[in-house]
């Protein structure tokens, strides 16, 4: 019984794992575009494109969260465990995105200290949980 559901959720998984790959080449090629527009009008015009590139940066890394979600999904359907790493990899990619939105000049000091906590626990959970690459276990 256990076998013909894995048949049969064989095909899904596989299209479901070509899903990211796809995502990822969409979205380098949309990634490249907007950098050579982008450089093509700063290199035009004088004006300040900042606030601009970081909602487009804003935006990849939102895509990048929502695979690497995706992508757990896909893990855990292969192998029944939910891949902690990766959620961390995600939540590290989340905080790194809010940083970028952070106007230094009109935030206070104290209101930088939860998100760089936030970081450093994120980061230290990831190297924690790093995967022995000749083995491919786990690491504590």
């Amino acid at each position: 019984m256990a076998d013909s559901l894995a048949e049969q959720t064989a095909p899904v998984i596989r299209i479901m794992t070509a899903v990211p790959v796809l995502i990822y080449i969409v979205l380098a090629f949309f990634l490249t575009i907007v950098a050579l527009i982008s450089l093509g009008i700063t290199l035009i015009t004088s004006q300040n494109w900042d606030e601009g590139i970081i909602q487009v940066i804003y935006s990849i890394l939102l895509t990048v969260i929502i695979i690497e979600l995706f992508e757990t999904v896909i893990v855990y359907l292969r192998t029944k465990r939910v891949p902690v790493r990766a959620i961390l990899i995600a939540g590290l990619t989340a905080m790194i995105r809010h940083v970028i939105i952070f106007n230094v000049s009109t935030v206070e000091p104290i209101e930088i200290i939860g998100p760089a906590v936030m970081l450093a626990v994120l980061v230290a959970g990831v190297y924690l949980l790093r995967e022995d690459i000749d083995t491919g276990n786990i690491k504590v």
